[in-house]
C-alpha cells in the first residue's frame, strides 16, 4: 500500500475559527505545484482529507488536477486528522476506513491534513522520530499494512516555501 501524507498549502492567519481558515492566493499556488507532483508519479486510488477547509481545499486541487488528467478520484473526509487529533486514533479510523472501501495492499491514497498530526502520524508508522512538514510538502510511504514501524518512506517533495 502507498500512503501520500500532503500537508496542506499556506493558510490564512491563525484565528479563533481555525476549521474556518481558508487557503491564500500563495496556498493555493502550493497545492497546484504539489498536486502535479503527486499526480506526474503515483496513481491515486483515494483522496482523504481532514474537514477544516485549508486541508479540504488542498484536497480539492488534488482531485482536480487528477481529473484534468483522466483520473477520477473520491473525496472523503475523516474527522479525526485535523491538528490535535491523537495520530494513533487518526490511523486507526484511516485503517477502518480503507478497509470498509475494499482497499488493499495495492491501494494508493492520498491524507491531507495538518502539522502537528502528520509528522506524528507517519513518525508511527516509519517509526523514526517526527519530522516537519513544509507548507503542501509530502511524504510517501510503503507498507503492507496501517501499523507502526512497518512503513518505509520512499520520498519527499515540498513546494515553493514562503
Amino acid at each position: 500500500m502507498k500512503l501520500i501524507f500532503i500537508r496542506h498549502g499556506q493558510a490564512t492567519a491563525y484565528c479563533a475559527d481555525d476549521a474556518g481558515r481558508n487557503l491564500t492566493e500563495f496556498g493555493q499556488t502550493q497545492a497546484h505545484e504539489t498536486a502535479g507532483y503527486i499526480a506526474g508519479g503515483h496513481d491515486v486510488d483515494l483522496i482523504v482529507a481532514s474537514p477544516f477547509n485549508r486541508a479540504y481545499q488542498t484536497a480539492q486541487i488534488l482531485q482536480a488536477t487528477l481529473e484534468n488528467r483522466g483520473k477520477t478520484v473520491e473525496l472523503i473526509t475523516l474527522d479525526s486528522i485535523t491538528p490535535d487529533d491523537n495520530p494513533n486514533q487518526g490511523l486507526d479510523d484511516l485503517d477502518r476506513l480503507l478497509q470498509d472501501k475494499g482497499m488493499g495492499e495495492m491501494a494508493c491514497v492520498a491524507v491531507v491534513c495538518h502539522m502537528p498530526i502528520v509528522a506524528h502520524m507517519v513518525a508511527i508508522l516509519t517509526g523514526l522520530g517526527a519530522v516537519g512538514f513544509d507548507l503542501a510538502g509530502v511524504a510517501v510511504l510503503e507498507t503492507p499494512i496501517i501499523a507502526p514501524d512497518l512503513a518505509q518512506e520512499i520520498t519527499r517533495f515540498a513546494p515553493k516555501q514562503p
